[in-house]
């Protein structure tokens, strides 16, 4: 006789782990043998590649890239599963996946045919399929749905009152008697589980990290060409990753610059893009929007950003204006990378027809990297910041081609 029953939730990148989607949250659920719940396990897994449909899971690659790979989390899963029944709420699925890495892992697990299926189960006792249906059928609430602890526990939870109304005992002793072993290795290093809260824990941000980063010796240049030309290109879409952040920070250490120095940068930048949104004498909705934005990531003081968007005659602190010296241009070279809000050929018919070179993979001479998450993890995008291309979201490139 088992354990009990292991309930498992997996969200992924995709459908397929043979073309190299992979998990980005588990989460599992221990029921008693009666349909108690025992413990409650989940985790962010680092797929070390894009994220795929992150408007269904929710899960940023900022977050993922804090959190453990499949690989040493493996051994734990395997101890979660021994000598009890894999559940799932469409085992076809969560099995396929949770074998497939657990397999290049080293570890075996049970295949298909002995785990339960919940979906199974719903289709007669309440004649429904979705996990959100069945639940509400047997009154049972489904929170933060997509969130693979959430799944989890809410398909745990409909399991136990499938077992108080399918009255069956010999039903559920087979399934019991089915556990059976799964080995884990004999060493093996240990690792910390992160729950989503967790992996979203807000960061420092760019600018606390940045000042207590740097010192307030006067060692740099007071405005640095080289820091304001990486700052430009952060700025494309108003936007500073997790990784842009990074690289900021290791530039101004690397440049010897100060705080005060990176302070007078950051105002120069704004002053430019002040200065460049009222060269026409007119703020439209979006520059305000620009100029608002900027100036929170910058650090600028409030009542200075106030007064910038009151009059094209407001006095700037730097009289030497900064504005962006990135420009797209026709036979530019232009990649895409993970699942956008727009579907991709749209984004790749507006650019041919723009006069741009859409490619598959970034070269050095790739002018622009789109993607869904600044702070992607594809390939594509690895090679983008080895290559010092920039790399902008959906809005980003909208600004740039002006639609």
């Amino acid at each position: 006789m088992g354990k009990g029953f292991a309930v498992i939730d997996l969200e992924t990148t995709g459908f397929s782990p043979e073309k190299h989607d992979r998990i980005v949250e588990i989460g599992v659920v221990h029921l008693s043998p009666d349909g108690e719940v025992e413990a409650r396990y989940e985790t962010v897994v680092n797929p070390q590649r894009d994220l795929g449909p992150q408007h269904i899971h929710g899960i940023s690659a900022a977050a993922a890239s804090r959190a453990p790979v499949f690989d040493l989390i493996a051994p734990d899963v395997a101890t979660l599963l021994d000598d009890r029944v894999p559940v799932a709420h469409n085992v076809v699925f969560d099995s396929r996946f949770l074998q497939y890495q657990m397999a290049e892992a080293g570890i075996a697990i049970p295949g298909r045919d002995h785990w339960l299926c919940t979906l199974r189960l719903s289709q007669s006792i309440t004649g429904f399929r979705a996990l959100s249906e069945c639940c509400s059928a047997m009154g049972i609430p489904l929170e933060n749905a997509h969130s693979a602890g959430a799944d989890a526990y809410a398909t745990a939870q409909l399991l136990s009152a499938y077992i108080g109304a399918l009255a069956d005992a010999d039903f559920w002793a087979q399934w019991l008697a089915s556990a059976g072993h799964v080995a884990t290795p004999a060493v093996y290093e240990r690792v910390s589980w992160m729950p989503r809260l967790e992996a979203f824990r807000p960061e420092p941000s760019f600018l606390e990290r940045i000042t207590s980063t740097l010192g307030t010796s006067r060692i740099g240049a007071h405005l640095n060409v080289d820091y304001l030309a990486l700052l430009d290109r952060v700025m494309l879409d108003n936007v500073i990753s997790a990784s842009e952040a990074d690289a900021l920070i290791q530039l101004a250490a690397e440049l010897g610059l100060s705080t005060h120095d990176v302070r007078v940068a950051h105002r120069a930048y704004f002053d430019g893009l002040v200065n460049a949104a009222w060269s026409d004498h007119v703020l439209t909705a979006q520059e305000i929007e620009e100029i608002r934005c900027a100036g929170i990531l910058l650090g600028i003081d409030a009542s200075d950003v106030d007064r910038a968007l009151l009059s094209e005659d407001s006095p700037a602190l730097l009289t030497m204006p900064i504005s962006s010296g990135f420009r797209l241009a026709p036979t530019d070279i232009v990649v895409l990378t993970g699942e956008m809000t727009k579907p991709r050929e749209e984004w790749e018919r507006l650019l041919t027809a723009l006069g741009f070179q859409v490619k598959n993979n970034v070269v050095k001479k790739t002018k622009l990297l789109v993607a869904a998450d600044p702070d992607s993890m594809s390939g594509k995008a690895k090679q983008a910041r080895s290559y010092g291309v920039p790399i902008v979201n959906e809005a980003g490139l909208e600004k740039l081609l002006g639609v």
